[in-house]
């Protein structure tokens, strides 16, 4: 009996072994994997669905986006703060906050140039997410939009939605039931 179950398990072993390479999860892009994930019985990872959702652009930036291609887009910032190294991640961070539009976005040096780590839009700006969020939706739209993504671990009712983790994703700021701001980025090391 032991011998045939040992059998059984090194066949299938070697079955799974000879399968293409786009059959595993790694081969799946990060999104995909996110709604396979949710799909399954298993324990949805939220940290892969919000570096996944990282990747949104919100009206024209996004993370990872060069200097020079925010300074195309948004102009020059109107206020920029000293640049710092962080403890948590040992790189240089600098704010650059656009007050009138409403957008403040951390920047990190990578080599000689900068780029979005982190966004923050509040009022006025109108910018939108992927999926139609905006300053101003309500938490119904955020909730049937991210269905999916919502992580209620992380969310705090009435206060904040957390689609992804605080970790990597987008939080919604909440006041009197509509968003108030939206974050896009790691909240937290």
């Amino acid at each position: 009996m032991k011998k045939e179950m040992l059998c059984g398990l090194i066949a299938g072993l070697m079955l799974w072994a000879t399968l293409p390479v786009s059959h595993t999860p790694y081969a799946l892009s990060e999104t995909a994997f996110a709604q396979q994930t949710i799909a399954s019985d298993a324990k949805t990872d939220f940290l892969q669905i919000g570096f996944a959702l990282m990747k949104e652009n919100i009206g024209l930036i996004s993370i990872g986006a060069a200097d020079n291609s925010i300074l195309k887009a948004l102009g020059e910032p109107e206020k920029k703060s000293t640049a710092r190294i962080w403890a948590a991640d040992g790189m240089e961070h600098q704010r650059w906050y656009y007050q009138t539009k409403g957008i403040e976005l951390d920047m990190v040096r990578k080599e000689s140039n900068q780029a979005v780590n982190m966004i923050i839009i509040k009022n006025p700006c109108d910018y939108k997410t992927q999926r139609g969020i905006q300053i101003g939706s309500s938490d119904t739209e955020v909730k049937n939009a991210y269905k999916n993504e919502i992580n209620p671990q992380d969310s705090k009712p009435h206060a904040i939605t957390v689609a992804g983790t605080v970790y990597g994703g987008i939080i919604f700021g909440l006041t009197n039931g509509f968003v108030t701001s939206i974050f896009i980025g790691a909240a937290t090391e």
